[in-house]
Order: C-alpha cells, then sequence, then structure tokens
C-alpha cells in the first residue's frame, strides 16, 4: 500500500468519525515530513489506539453508514486498527542509554587523558629540577677545584722562594768563609770586585 493510499484511507475514517471531511490537506503536505510533527504524531497516535476499542470502530462504521464499507468491509474495519501510517519512532530508552554510555566513556577517556598529561608535566618539572641541581654542584665543585689550584700555586712560588733564599744565603756563607790569604794581588783584586758585585745584586733583590 502507497502512502497515498493510506492517505486517503485516513480521509475517509476523518469523515466517518468527525461527520466533515478533512479540510488542512494543505498544512498536512507542508508539516507530514518534520521531524517534531512526526513525533507528535506518533505520541498521539499510539494514545488514540489505546483507548478506542475495536467494537467502537466497527459499531461506528456500520450506525452511519460510512463509505468504508464500500471501500472494503474488512479492509476498512481493520484500517484503523492496522493500518496506522507508521512514522519515525523518536529515540528510545535502549539507544538513549547507549547514548549516555558512549558519552559516559568519552569523558573517562578524556580524564584518563588529563591525569596523563599532569602526569608528564610533574616529570618533566622533577627533571629539570634535577639537572639545575646537579648544574649547581658542578659550578661549586669547579669553584672548590679553582681555589685548590690557586693555594697549590701560592705554596709553589712559596717554596721557590724559600730554595732561592737558602741558595743565595749559601753562597753569602761560602764569600764570607772564603781564604784570601793565599790569593795573589790580582786575584784578590779580582775577588773584591766579585763580592762587591754581588753585595749590589743582593740590595737590588731586596729591594724588590
Amino acid at each position: 500500500m502507497t502512502e497515498q493510499d493510506k492517505f486517503e484511507k485516513a480521509k475517509v475514517m476523518y469523515q466517518s468519525l468527525e461527520k466533515m471531511t478533512f479540510q488542512f490537506e494543505h498544512c498536512w503536505q507542508l508539516l507530514k515530513d518534520q521531524p517534531k510533527w512526526n513525533q507528535r504524531c506518533t505520541k498521539d497516535g499510539t494514545k488514540r489506539r489505546s483507548t478506542m476499542s475495536p467494537t467502537y470502530s466497527r459499531t461506528s462504521a456500520v450506525a452511519t453508514n460510512s463509505p468504508i464499507d464500500s471501500v472494503g468491509g474488512t479492509e476498512g474495519e481493520n484500517l484503523e486498527s492496522n493500518d496506522v501510517i507508521e512514522l519515525d519512532r523518536p529515540i528510545g530508552r535502549k539507544a538513549e542509554k547507549g547514548k549516555r554510555k558512549a558519552q559516559g566513556r568519552a569523558s573517562d577517556e578524556l580524564v584518563e587523558l588529563s591525569k596523563k598529561r599532569y602526569s608528564l608535566l610533574e616529570e618533566s618539572r622533577a627533571q629539570e629540577k634535577e639537572f639545575f641541581r646537579l648544574k649547581v654542584e658542578k659550578m661549586a665543585y669547579e669553584r672548590e677545584m679553582e681555589g685548590n689550584k690557586c693555594r697549590q700555586e701560592d705554596e709553589r712560588l712559596r717554596l721557590e722562594a724559600e730554595k732561592l733564599e737558602i741558595a743565595r744565603l749559601e753562597r753569602e756563607e761560602r764569600i764570607m768563609l772564603l781564604d784570601v790569604s793565599t790569593l795573589n794581588e790580582v786575584q784578590k783584586l779580582m775577588m773584591c770586585r766579585a763580592v762587591s758585585n754581588f753585595m749590589m745584586a743582593l740590595n737590588e733583590v731586596d729591594k724588590l
């Protein structure tokens, strides 16, 4: 049965029940495919089928001698109870439950992703903190080593100066202890000149 056949039979039934012809065909053509209108018609149709009994429908058709019998007798009687226009039903409880469940899973996945991201950020901060700590320790160690090197260099220079001083004193002592009685006049003169120059050099060193 086509949609147009159903529509014509519905007009006949409307005329039988309401005692007038259906005068809003142009409105029906505009609204019949609208989702909101389909949902409302589905609810109204379900309510009407639950409240109207088959006995009432058959009695009304016979008492009013409606054209339903001319359309096809038993087929006309079954029109109201069986040949109801099938419309798209609104989303059911099971589908709605599945939808909420899917939304819940998506929300849980988003929360888990946020937790993982926070954990990675915390780990990155901890690694960065450890890096700076090691860098500070390295700088402190380098300063300490540099200080040790400076102290070692100062100690080396001090020991070198002491060696030079000891050597100078030893030379002076040898000169003072030198026996000049066995030298001739030329040797004595050379000795005195050497001692004089050495003493002058010592004086210059003391001035430094």
